[in-house]
């Protein structure tokens, strides 16, 4: 039960962030979502980050593990919204807009994990 309470507080947490991202793009003069962009690409950083300093540095516990891997990037990523605004930019006919949604946000999230697993190792 406290794993529950631990990933519902990081989701909670992750999503606020998630929700202040967008807000920082509002009034975008683009399209492009790059809200959601910038929301998956920083996740996976902080993901990777946490993964390699737990695996080459500190114990960390399978609480806190729920915490900032479950819940927070969980909830601070956001695969639903990728999706949407995908089918969205398809939908109106904007393909190249689309599939390079597609692309940047599947080079930058493995970028982005690779990246701060190496930020990890020089901590």
């Amino acid at each position: 039960m406290k794993d529950v309470l631990l990933v519902f507080a990081g989701g909670g947490m992750g999503s606020v962030l998630r929700y202040l991202t967008g807000k920082l793009y509002k009034n975008a003069p683009i399209t492009f979502p790059l809200a959601t962009l910038t929301a998956n690409f920083l996740s996976c950083i902080i993901f990777g980050l946490i993964v390699a300093i737990s695996t080459d540095k500190l114990s960390i516990s399978n609480g806190t593990r729920a915490l900032l891997l479950t819940g927070f990037c969980g909830g601070f990523s956001t695969y639903s919204s990728f999706t949407f605004e995908t089918v969205e930019l398809l939908k109106a006919g904007q393909l190249t807009t689309g599939f390079l949604n597609i692309a940047l946000n599947f080079i930058l999230s493995v970028f982005g994990l690779y990246t701060g697993a190496l930020l990890a190792r020089l901590l």
